[in-house]
C-alpha cells in the first residue's frame, strides 16, 4: 500500500474507480481514536482527542482541519468534533484490518490474547484491502476478534450489539462473556489466566458491597474477581434469558452469518 509520510498534506479527492482513497497512517490513527471516543458520544472535544493521542492541541487542531476539509470529520470553531459517514466508514475499514490481523495471530500464529494489540496496530496500516479479504476467507469469515469485538464487513459496516458490564449483573444470573474492553497486556494476560475469555458462560454467585469483588461460577469452579476487572468484561444474556418481543417466548441467540465480500 502506498502511503505518504505523516504530517504531509494529503490529497482529498474522491475515490478513483469506486475504490476508497488512500489515507496516511497518521490520518488512519486519528480516525481510529476519534471513532473510539465517539462510540457513545456524538461529539468529542479537541482536548480529549489530544489527550488520547498524546499530541499538542495545536497539532491536533491542524490535523482536524485537514480531515474536515477531506470530508471525514465535522468541526466548527469552538465546537465538538464528530465523524461523517465517510470518516466512520474509513475508520471501520482500518478497524477491520486490525481485528482480522488479531484473529489470524491468535488462531494461526500462536499469539496470546495479551500480545495482539501492538503487533496488529503496526500491521493494520500496511496491509491492503485485498489481503484483509484474503485473511477473512482464510479464517472462515469470523464474526468477532479474540477480544470479542465485532469485525466490520468489507464495506466498513459495523453492527451494534447489546452488552453490559459483568460488574452490573445481578446475583444469580447466568451470562456469556462477550467482549474484553482493555488493551492493557497485563490485564488481558491476567483475564486469560482466569479463563474468562469470550464465549465462556458463568453465573454471578455473590457481589460484595461498595464495589467489592464478585464471585462467579462455571460449573463447580468458583472465581473471585475484582470489581475493576469485572467492569471491563462485557457480557450478554444466555439464550434462555432472551425473549422474543412479539410473542414473549424465549428466542435462541444465533448471530447472523457474515457474508463474504464480492471479489
Amino acid at each position: 500500500m502506498t502511503r505518504k509520510r505523516s504530517g504531509m498534506t494529503e490529497r482529498t479527492s474522491g475515490a478513483v474507480g469506486g475504490k476508497p482513497e488512500k489515507l496516511s497512517e497518521s490520518s488512519e490513527m486519528y480516525l481510529q481514536v476519534i471513532w473510539r471516543l465517539t462510540e457513545r458520544e456524538r461529539e468529542v472535544s479537541v482536548s480529549d482527542i489530544a489527550k488520547a493521542i498524546g499530541h499538542s492541541l495545536s497539532t491536533v487542531s491542524e490535523k482536524i482541519v485537514r480531515l474536515t476539509e477531506a470530508g471525514l470529520l465535522r468541526h466548527e470553531w469552538r465546537e465538538g468534533v464528530s465523524m461523517t459517514p465517510k470518516g466512520r466508514q474509513a475508520a471501520c475499514r482500518t478497524l477491520r484490518k486490525r481485528r482480522l490481523v488479531e484473529t489470524f495471530l491468535f488462531k494461526m500464529a500462536g499469539y496470546g490474547i495479551h500480545e495482539l494489540h501492538e503487533e496488529a496496530c503496526r500491521l493494520e496500516h500496511v496491509i491492503s484491502d485485498r489481503l484483509s479479504d484474503a485473511l477473512d476467507r482464510l479464517l472462515g469469515y469470523p464474526m468477532h476478534d479474540p477480544h470479542g469485538h465485532p469485525i466490520p464487513a468489507h464495506d466498513g459496516a459495523l453492527r451494534s450489539e447489546l452488552l453490559e458490564p459483568l460488574s452490573t449483573v445481578d446475583e444469580g444470573r447466568t451470562v456469556r462473556i462477550a467482549q474484553l474492553r482493555s488493551a492493557d497486556p497485563e490485564v488481558l494476560e491476567y483475564i486469560a489466566q482466569l479463563g474468562l475469555l469470550p464465549g465462556r458462560s458463568c453465573t454471578v454467585m455473590q457481589k460484595a458491597p461498595f464495589q467489592g469483588p464478585l464471585t462467579i461460577a462455571d460449573g463447580s469452579e468458583r472465581i473471585a474477581i475484582a470489581f475493576e476487572i469485572a467492569s471491563i468484561i462485557d457480557v450478554q444474556a444466555e439464550p434462555d434469558e432472551r425473549f422474543d418481543e412479539a410473542g414473549g417466548g424465549p428466542e435462541p441467540f444465533a448471530p447472523p452469518a457474515r457474508q463474504s465480500a464480492a471479489q
